[in-house]
């Protein structure tokens, strides 16, 4: 389960908010980030994944950098899940 969660958080952020991708699209990867953090594994992840940090920082400037608010809501909301752990461990 936890390989899979890893591989599932890697293939989100290996897109970096590419220009390419539509509004729809990428607000759908916020929330798919935001979901699989909100497992221990995911949230482990978060902390032992090399470059997951900055992975996530770079795709959230960039998204920020479109102005859309459905877009910035969700990043917001997927770094607030972040911030916010209640994970039982």
């Amino acid at each position: 389960k936890e390989k899979l969660i890893n591989n599932a958080i890697t293939a989100l952020l290996s897109q970096e908010g590419d220009t390419a991708a539509s509004n729809a699209e990428l607000e759908s990867q916020f929330q798919a980030v935001r979901r699989l953090v909100a497992s221990k594994a995911g949230f482990l992840a978060f902390t032992q994944l090399p470059k997951f940090r900055e992975r996530l920082g770079v795709k959230v400037v960039k998204a920020l950098k479109r102005n859309n608010d459905g877009v910035t809501h969700a990043s917001i909301d997927m770094l607030c899940a972040l911030m916010c752990v209640s994970i039982k461990f």
